[in-house]
């Protein structure tokens, strides 16, 4: 039996019809897509410490948080993927995403056209096989 490749969704400015996009080529093809595993990221930008002993600095800090937790779960709600395979990530999107693909053996990552962008400028991204704006999912079947 062939392994599950996985592959990382990036949730940071997701939009409806993306993740709509999504679960509707998922749901589509189900059998072509069963040998392949989902899992979300969302990432959390690293706020310099030497403005927390501001007090509206905690507030955004939460806010952020607060956010991020409700995209990751409503996306994760949406296309059916266990809690234990959402990641709620602090620091730099190209570093953390990337390094996680990395520890998790990702073969295709999906973003939105932006972060997509922002990921290729990384040395790192050569080790992921294949990505693809979400505009573009049908790309990852490719064999």
């Amino acid at each position: 039996m062939e392994q599950k490749k996985q592959v990382l969704v990036v949730t940071n400015e997701m939009s409806d019809e993306e993740v709509i996009q999504i679960r509707n080529a998922f749901e589509k093809e189900a059998t072509k897509w069963s040998c392949m595993q989902l899992t979300l990221v969302h990432v959390i930008p690293r706020l310099p410490t030497c403005y927390f002993s501001i007090p509206t600095m905690g507030i955004l800090v939460e806010k952020y948080y607060d956010e991020a937790k409700n995209t990751l779960t409503q996306v994760g709600k949406h296309l059916q993927v266990s809690r234990q395979d959402q990641w709620l990530i602090s620091g730099g999107i190209r570093t953390e995403v990337l390094r996680l693909a990395t520890k998790l053996g990702s073969s295709f990552i999906l973003a939105s056209a932006r972060q997509i962008q922002e990921l290729q400028r990384s040395l790192f991204f050569k080790n992921i096989h294949q990505y693809a704006v979400i505009k573009n999912i049908n790309q990852i079947r490719k064999p």
